[in-house]
């Protein structure tokens, strides 16, 4: 065929040639990857893909249909780490895994080739990131790295993989259309892919859960409660800890051993997710996107989103109003 997604290697193709087909979406190359938004008869929405060598590829979609649709998908063998809505989750086959929250919910699944069928309902938000691993990729890493990657399909089926490492939501949070127009995208989620891989294969047994590993666990629920409600008041690591009465050191520890990552680093990113929703609809300036996600200076929220996305804020919003207007 002599769409766009005739560059994917062939066995790649079969993750997403149903959606294509069956959305009739007109794909259009980006520096890295395929996009395409949503008929506008059918509802409103896009899918981004792209290929990261013969074995792996990252997708992203949001979908909201104007009618019931049932969606027939014909995968080969895979394993998939994923972040979707509640109603993306709860209409794949298989995934043994609660939704609670709306959005981003986290799983971690295997699941042999054939056919399957799921039902999209109207006027629901359906969306999602997703990597998926062909059989080869964990071949070709074994035979790179024989001591690290024995065992990492084996993490992935096993039922502690149905509640992937937090850490995990902020890695495919990297994966955006946004950031696949720029240099460098195509080694940054390579890098990416691998790193979700050892989060996963490095994460602990539950079943060794022991009681300082449940306090830090309580002390940063608590602290990400904070950070989800109040990101946009100008809070610091040391405001946190203060309310939660602990130390600077104590609460960067707990964030450490939990997410694998720092409370500044995750405040960062909360701030860093709102801003791109902000900035993609083009509605407001960047000193109003600056002041919202809780940053009193323009000069250092442009720092924390080039550091986050290798590109300055004002490049991102240029280049969200390009691609709405193709």
């Amino acid at each position: 065929m002599g769409a766009p997604q005739s560059n994917l290697p062939q066995h790649l193709r079969t993750f997403v040639e149903p959606q294509i087909e069956q959305f009739s979406l007109r794909m259009e190359c980006v520096r890295c990857g395929l996009y395409a938004t949503l008929p506008e008869s059918l509802g409103e929405g896009f899918l981004w893909t792209a290929a990261l060598g013969e074995d792996c590829l990252i997708s992203m979609h949001s979908l909201r249909l104007k009618k019931p649709f049932v969606l027939e998908e014909r995968p080969t063998d895979f394993s998939c780490i994923f972040s979707g809505s509640r109603a993306t989750l709860q209409s794949m086959p298989n995934v043994p895994a609660e939704a609670p929250a709306e959005r981003e919910n986290l799983a971690a699944f295997s699941q042999a080739g054939g056919t399957t069928r799921c039902l999209l309902q109207e006027g629901v938000l359906y969306e999602s990131t997703s990597i998926t691993y062909t059989p080869g990729y964990f071949d070709g890493m074994r035979k790179r790295f024989p001591d690290d990657f024995r065992d990492v399909e084996a993490a992935i089926r096993a039922g502690v993989a149905a509640n992937p490492p937090a850490e995990m939501r902020f890695i495919l949070r990297s994966f955006t259309p946004e950031r696949a127009s720029l240099p460098g995208a195509a080694p940054y989620f390579h890098a990416k892919a691998l790193e979700a891989v050892i989060a996963l294969s490095a994460q602990p047994d539950p079943d060794a859960d022991d009681e300082t590993m449940r306090g830090d666990r309580a002390l940063v629920e608590r602290a990400e409660k904070i950070i989800a409600t109040r990101f946009s008041e100008g809070l610091t690591a040391k405001a946190i800890a203060d309310e939660l009465y602990v130390s600077r050191s104590r609460l960067y520890g707990a964030f450490k051993n939990v997410r694998g990552a720092g409370v500044a680093e995750t405040l960062r990113a909360e701030r860093m997710k709102a801003a791109c929703g902000l900035l993609s609809s083009g509605k407001a300036s960047v000193a109003n996107v600056a002041r919202a996600v809780g940053y009193a200076r323009v000069s250092a929220f442009d720092e924390a989103f080039r550091r986050t996305f290798g590109c300055p804020p004002s490049q991102w919003q240029r280049r969200s109003s390009e691609r709405l207007e193709n």
